[in-house]
């Protein structure tokens, strides 16, 4: 009896299911005589060669979507998110602060309600976007003109919606879905009417099952599917359950993201409690503004805020958490006391960098402190501390071939600036972070293929905008890195071509057009050169190259040129590294490219 050969199942190729549907039907005898190229049975072939490989690629996809990981549908992605009880960041509206005045029309009036939702109109490019107050608010303060006014009042950019529903328990399963995508889920208020309208409750959202009792008038939030939202309420055992045929009313604010970030100018759309004599001026432009949570954001901090269960213990724990809560955050460092200088056991230090700005105001620093502290260790203090940036100037001398490229050298030196902007946005622009710079040199000789060799030199800028005409002006500015000491130690009038590890930009000293420069010994001095020699003016302070510490004293200087005084350091290293609260980047302006054509 000849042997029959078993069937393929390790493919999802439809020609090779139907060739191994074919040796199969041949090995065995009642199938042995028969032509499978013949129209019918071949027929017959593509129609089982396709439900296998239909079915296998319907296994395969569900196998996908079970798993976080795989998921590719948002829906799969959100479900398993939820199973980690996290809830994916939504639309933010864009946040701005205004002083508003209020002249009355008449002079008998005693105070002025601005309602929830009043709303005012702001411009960002051809669009016009609305912006709406949060709460009501009753203004008794009046100035000198005889306005009522109200300082620093927060607008929110958006409109508000309600969803109603009512509370169905012969329904076998109720559901309170929200129905817009764009929500701003940190607007939602939840009010329940019961009895005919005698008893109503306002709900807040409850994050977790702590200090949740019977009676607690609270309700839970979890994604749904379609990018909604879905509220819930307790049981009576965690949670105050509404009593049947309750009107349920969820109010919430909806939002275009980001798009309106960066809108000043506001103008009232009507009246304020009667009057239209109105007054904006803004203290902050529109900010904060931000889409909601992609798929890949969500497979990835799911986990993790799963990890910190809605607490702040380990630095990762609170990257998590503000990243996940505040999506303006841009980069973020977190280290404990004990790796401070001093130490200081008990803290844990924390370095925030957002967008649009330069480093962390005031008042946000305060919103965070109030967000970490029921999630923080009693026994553990967050302090919050400006981040330094550091930014690397990079000077590449490029030599490419002109025989095998029509680019000009220009548009080579175009080419060499763009890869070096995208190292920067790939690599840098981040706390610790690594400046590699043979990685570097790579990405810039294969920025074209008609280059034939590049060097790279490295230096590293601080900016420092000191007060000008002040005696005794005092300051450090600290590299953290060891600086190049192995130059000679330069006498106080000397050639302007000797290379030093320390230089700075122009500025205004007695008169004359100075810069600053190392010694080669330990001192800073300033100088200025005339006739190609470099004459020394006064020691003005010392450096340390070991730490990279540059300490300057009694400094007076009447002009700068520029807005900050730039102070460039050459590192000992090729390759940069930076720790803590140090962000290092490249802007384009301290791109210096040299272009130089060959023939090979």
């Amino acid at each position: 009896m000849p042997s029959q050969s078993t069937l393929n199942l390790a493919t999802l190729d439809f020609d090779e299911v139907k060739a191994n549907l074919k040796s199969f039907l041949k090995s065995q005898d009642k199938f042995k005589d028969y032509n499978f190229e013949g129209s019918n049975m071949s027929v017959l072939m593509d129609l089982l060669a396709y439900n296998t490989f239909l079915n296998g690629f319907y296994l395969n996809m569900i196998a996908s979507e079970m798993f976080l990981d795989s998921a590719q549908l948002r829906d799969s992605v959100i479900s398993h998110a939820k199973e980690l009880n996290y809830i994916p960041r939504s639309f933010r509206s864009s946040r701005a602060e205004i002083d508003l005045f209020v002249y009355p029309s008449t002079n008998n009036v005693l105070n002025v309600t601005i309602p929830k939702g009043t709303s005012f109109s702001s411009r960002n490019g051809s669009n016009v976007f609305s912006f709406v107050t949060q709460e009501n608010i009753v203004i008794t303060d009046k100035n000198a003109n005889g306005a009522f006014f109200t300082q620093k009042l927060p607008i929110f950019e958006g409109t508000y919606v309600t969803d109603q529903f009512v509370m169905d328990y012969s329904l076998p399963v109720q559901r309170f879905l929200l129905s817009n995508p764009t929500i701003d889920i940190s607007s939602i208020l939840v009010t329940v009417t019961e009895n005919a309208g005698s008893n109503t409750i306002i709900y807040s959202q409850a994050e977790s099952l702590f200090n949740v009792g019977a009676t607690s008038s609270v309700y839970f939030l979890q994604p749904a599917e379609g990018d909604r939202y879905e509220i819930l309420f307790g049981d009576n055992t965690y949670g105050r359950k509404p009593v049947n045929g309750a009107a349920v009313l969820a109010e919430y604010r909806i939002s275009s993201g980001e798009l309106p970030n960066g809108c000043r100018v506001f103008v009232n759309d009507g009246n304020i409690d009667g009057h239209a004599n109105v007054q904006i001026i803004t203290r902050t432009s529109a900010n904060r503004g931000a889409v909601a949570e992609n798929t890949n954001e969500i497979r990835f901090n799911a986990p993790r805020h799963f990890q910190t269960q809605e607490r702040a213990v380990t630095a990762s724990d609170y990257e998590t958490l503000l990243i996940k809560n505040y999506p303006e955050i841009q980069a973020i460092a977190v280290y404990g006391g004990e790796e401070a200088t001093p130490q200081q056991y008990g803290k844990v230090f924390l370095s925030i960098d957002i967008k649009d700005a330069d480093g962390i105001p005031d008042s946000k620093k305060a919103e965070y402190i109030a967000f970490l502290k029921p999630r923080t260790p009693v026994s553990i203090e967050p302090i919050f501390i400006d981040p330094e940036f550091t930014f690397a100037r990079v000077e590449t001398t490029v030599k490419y071939n002109f025989t095998t490229t029509s680019l000009s050298p220009n548009d080579i030196k175009t080419q060499v600036v763009g890869v070096i902007e995208q190292y920067n946005i790939g690599n840098l622009s981040d706390f610790k972070v690594k400046l590699r710079n043979s990685k570097l040199l790579e990405e810039i000789n294969n920025a074209h293929p008609s280059i034939v060799s590049a060097t790279c030199d490295l230096k590293l800028i601080k900016k420092y905008r000191p007060t000008l005409n002040t005696g005794g002006l005092t300051f450090t500015i600290n590299f953290g890195t060891a600086l190049n000491n192995t130059y000679s130690a330069l006498p106080e009038n000397h050639s302007d071509l000797l290379r030093k590890a320390l230089t700075s930009s122009r500025f205004t000293y007695e008169g004359k057009k100075c810069t600053l420069e190392d010694d080669g010994a330990g001192s800073v001095r300033i100088v200025f050169t005339e006739n190609a020699v470099t004459k020394t003016v006064a020691v003005i302070g010392d450096i340390d190259y070991a730490t990279g510490r540059v300490n300057i004293r009694n400094f007076n200087i009447s002009q700068l040129e520029g807005d900050d005084l730039k102070i460039i350091a050459e590192p000992l290293e090729k390759d940069i590294e930076t720790g803590q609260n140090i962000i290092l980047e490249i802007k384009t302006e301290d791109i210096i490219v040299t272009v130089n054509a060959v023939r090979e």
